[in-house]
């Protein structure tokens, strides 16, 4: 029983932590857009948003006495090859997720994010030999059928769609190989690349006068809006490596269909519509939410049951 239980709170926990970085992710696009923008505004809020999470990290890190464990790991020199390579693999994903709004590249993006959960279910399913129920396979056809039409409505496979759809999956496979605490690893992969963004701000012509008032936030001094910006990209990602670490990668690739949901909510609440030729996707994404939902409830009722029983019977 006490493995049942064990099983279930990590599953839920890994549930909890996914739902919430869903949801504090789907805010971020909409607080990039409190800030000016020009074909420069990604490279340097994707800058910014690395060094604050790099000064946020240390904080907590220090406030919590975690700091030997951070240079611990830090001077395992053997490592370093494989601590680049995440860096660089999650930098990218950093970057694009600020770069591409600003560029007018939403579209490629949002495709991205429709894919990257089916590349995780199949990840989970044929490398780490992963089961799935039958409706989570029901769940994982409905998606893919959304998919295939948001492709079919596009022009053309972009390489923002590739760099997301095959980006992640080979960062959670390295950490899966490599494992980390998550606070540390979200450390370490902005430490690696702090020195490019320190380079970068240092090196830029900055923003205009009209973006560093950030005129769309009140007036209020840039370096706050900078630090919200680095709240807001450090604790999702934290609780998003915390559910990768907790759930099958199967069921987590999954639950990344819930993202995409809350951002047109989010945009829908801001004015934005959908074409109609946009509804089927989004409206069979939600379908296969609502059946990953009925699964969950299922599962929960047996597992309950099963645990009645056991303690009747012993």
């Amino acid at each position: 029983m006490a493995l049942v239980s064990s099983h279930s709170s990590r599953l839920y926990f890994g549930l909890a932590c996914s739902a919430i970085a869903s949801c504090m992710f789907a805010f971020l696009p909409w607080y990039i857009h409190q800030f000016p923008l020009n074909e420069n505004s990604g490279n340097w809020l994707a800058a910014q948003r690395i060094l604050w999470s790099c000064l946020l990290m240390f904080v907590g890190l220090a406030g919590f006495k975690q700091l030997p464990l951070l240079v611990k790991h830090m001077s395992n020199w053997r490592a370093w090859p494989c601590l680049m390579v995440a860096a660089i693999l999650v930098g990218l994903q950093f970057w694009l997720f600020i770069w591409a709004p600003a560029n007018g590249q939403t579209l490629p993006v949002a495709l991205g994010y429709f894919s990257l959960p089916l590349v995780l279910v199949l990840v989970g399913r044929f490398v780490y030999k992963e089961r799935l129920t039958s409706l989570q396979w029901i769940s994982v056809a409905v998606a893919a059928a959304g998919v295939v039409y948001a492709y079919l409505m596009a022009d053309g496979l972009s390489w923002i769609v590739l760099l997301v759809a095959l980006g992640y999956p080979l960062y959670f496979m390295l950490r899966r190989k490599y494992p980390l605490p998550s606070h540390i690893a979200f450390t370490i992969d902005n430490l690696m690349l702090l020195p490019v963004a320190v380079a970068y701000l240092v090196m830029s012509d900055g923003v205009s006068v009209a973006q560093s008032q950030v005129v769309t936030l009140y007036n209020t001094a840039p370096w706050l809006y900078y630090l919200g910006l680095g709240i807001a990209g450090t604790i999702p990602m934290l609780l998003f490596l915390l559910a990768s670490n907790y759930l099958p990668l199967s069921l987590f690739g999954l639950m990344g269909y819930l993202e995409p949901v809350l951002v047109f909510c989010v945009g829908w609440l801001l004015g934005e519509r959908l074409s109609p030729e946009q509804w089927p996707t989004y409206m069979l994404i939600i379908f296969a939410l609502m059946l990953l939902a009925i699964d969950g409830l299922r599962r929960g009722v047996r597992q309950a049951a099963s645990s009645k029983t056991h303690q009747e019977t012993s």
